[in-house]
């Protein structure tokens, strides 16, 4: 493991984890691995786990054997596991995205909590339990009350917590150079930043709901 990216999701973790593998990290484990890979249950149980738990941030066989063939780490649901993670990978660099609270809030609203409010609120799909699991103990399935709390306490944590690792506060928009900088690595040859968004299509599908009910 050489990279924890530690920033909530709706912060870059996609497009960083897609600029990582271009600098030769890689593979990441990000959000879609986790269905790829059958990997709901497991994280599903993990975070019943470590909101349920006192005591040591050590972290459990199942997270080291999720992430054993993985160079890097990002977004949803792993990003909450701030002291497991760390404890686990204690070389790793650290990663903490961000971007203004509320741009990620509207961002947040628009994606995630829309898709767990709309779409998975009945479901019993391995998925959609480990959704709503999240939800529950992230901001006690109330976005709206709680959603900003979350993002200032969890960037707060990582901050303090990585205070003596190799760490970077970065927002996507930076670019290139203050990535490769930290990475000790070369900006690539006339290659863009990346920029991906997985919930682009689900943004317009809604959109057009949205719309289409707008015009009836």
């Amino acid at each position: 493991m050489q990279v924890l990216i530690l920033g909530l999701p709706r912060t870059g973790t996609q497009s960083l984890a897609d600029a990582l593998a271009i600098l030769g990290i890689s593979p990441i484990y990000h959000m879609r691995e986790v269905g790829k890979n059958n990997h709901a249950d497991l994280w599903t149980a993990l975070i019943y786990e470590k909101f349920e738990k006192d005591g040591s941030p050590q972290p459990s066989g199942d997270l080291l054997t999720i992430l054993s063939n993985y160079q890097g780490v990002a977004d949803y649901p792993a990003a909450i596991f701030v002291d497991e993670l760390l404890a686990a990978f204690p070389k790793a660099d650290v990663v903490l995205t961000v971007r203004p609270e509320d741009v990620w809030a509207k961002s947040m609203k628009d994606t995630i909590v829309h898709y767990l409010e709309h779409r998975v609120s009945d479901e019993t799909t391995p998925m959609a339990v480990m959704s709503r699991t999240y939800s529950k103990f992230c901001w006690d399935d109330d976005f709206e009350k709680n959603g900003l709390d979350l993002f200032r306490r969890h960037n707060e944590h990582v901050r303090l917590a990585a205070k003596d690792r190799n760490f970077l506060e970065y927002t996507v928009g930076d670019g290139w150079k203050p990535l490769c900088d930290f990475l000790k690595t070369s900006v690539p040859d006339d290659i863009p930043f990346p920029r991906k968004d997985d919930w682009l299509k689900y943004k317009r599908q809604i959109h057009k709901i949205i719309s289409l009910n707008y015009i009836s």
